[in-house]
């Protein structure tokens, strides 16, 4: 998708919630002017300031970034997955952009020692769901600290900072579903 796109998208999202840009700022804890320069296609943003911005606008990364499907099935080929990295991080979102629908299933590369983005809280009621496939993680949502072994799976409150995090001396493989929804 062209950066113009999106930018247009982040645009009409916070205009349809009827925040001005100093408004999407608080609620993002990213600057004003980063994010007018988002808005007008000048600035690619990172994962974290994009899954700030979709929680602030009550969306997901999937509506922002992708194109939105609305029959029966849609297949989304290994190809055309959108995959994000940083900092030797990789994200690939295996959920397509649905109408009405905010939930994103994910698959992640977590690279050994090393600690991903904190996320700020989502949208009050957001849930996530993480299965850990090989490795080790180190889950922090608020004050709490769960440490997983391949085969483990949490469930915890998307509404608090959180964090993942990779203490292995190995890649640690985990799937991750964010329901952005309120209940």
């Amino acid at each position: 998708m062209p950066i113009s796109e999106l930018g247009r998208r982040v645009r009409e999202g916070r205009q349809r919630l009827g925040l001005t840009l100093q408004d999407l700022a608080d609620a993002t804890r990213v600057s004003r002017s980063m994010l007018s320069e988002i808005e007008r296609g000048a600035k690619v943003p990172t994962v974290l300031v994009l899954d700030r911005v979709a929680a602030a606008l009550r969306s997901s990364v999937a509506q922002l970034l992708d194109e939105h499907h609305s029959e029966p099935a849609v297949v989304i080929r290994a190809g055309e997955q959108r995959v994000e990295t940083e900092n030797e991080w990789t994200w690939r979102l295996l959920s397509p952009a649905l109408p009405d629908r905010t939930t994103q299933f994910i698959r992640a590369v977590a690279p050994a020692s090393s600690d991903g983005p904190e996320f700020p809280a989502h949208a009050t009621g957001s849930r996530e769901w993480l299965a850990l496939e090989r490795g080790r993680l180190r889950v922090r949502v608020g004050p709490e600290v769960i440490d997983l072994d391949a085969g483990d799976s949490v469930s915890f409150v998307g509404d608090l900072p959180h964090r993942i995090s990779n203490p292995g001396d190995s890649q640690a493989l985990y799937f991750l579903i964010i329901d952005y929804s309120a209940p």
